[in-house]
């Protein structure tokens, strides 16, 4: 059973978080293509909108699949959209999956990452049955860390010097947050 079909939609008193459609390619390859979104994702920027599309079909892939899932996340009442959240590498026998997500610069720093994230992370704990989420950011991704730390992640490791970004070597912070501390935060 594919625990994203019928896809879930979710509504927050700013968002509608919602299944990523074709339609949004100009958008991601907006905020793909852009340096300031991508500062800390250990790999270059999109030159070209094929390599959003990429992202577009993998990203459909893993949600046909049952893979993965990733929800455009769109502000109210305009409903454009202004980033991305979901769940990769999700290891089921281990009930353990990875979060990921970006957000386009004009609306940093209003708490709509956090209000995003929410709701997707209920989805996980009760739909997907992962006992654990994991992210891992660069340390100096400061606005990411204080994402996570809002929404009750622990930080569990430094890996120093893991990733080679193209330039020069960088390092990870590593966060968990178990179903029980998002149930503290409730």
């Amino acid at each position: 059973m594919n625990p994203f079909e019928p896809f879930p939609v979710f509504e927050t008193p700013r968002l509608i978080l919602r299944k990523i459609e074709r339609s949004d390619l100009n958008a991601i390859y907006q905020l793909q293509s852009n340096p300031r979104v991508v500062e800390y994702f250990g790999r270059p920027a999109h030159s070209r909108i094929e390599q959003s599309e990429e992202l577009l079909h993998k990203i459909a892939d893993g949600v046909q699949n049952g893979t993965s899932v990733r929800w455009a996340i769109t502000i109210k009442p305009s409903l454009e959209f202004i980033g991305s959240t979901g769940f990769w590498r999700w290891n089921q026998p281990h009930f353990n999956a990875e979060i990921g997500y970006e957000l386009a610069p004009d609306f940093w720093g209003a708490g709509i990452m956090v209000e995003a994230i929410k709701p997707t992370l209920v989805f996980g704990f009760d739909t997907m049955k992962l006992h654990r989420v994991e992210a891992n950011v660069e340390p100096n991704n400061k606005g990411s860390v204080r994402v996570l730390e809002k929404l009750g992640f622990q930080r569990e490791a430094l890996l120093r010097e893991n990733w080679f970004d193209g330039k020069s070597f960088t390092s990870t912070a590593h966060y968990g947050l178990l179903q029980a501390d998002l149930a503290a935060l409730s």
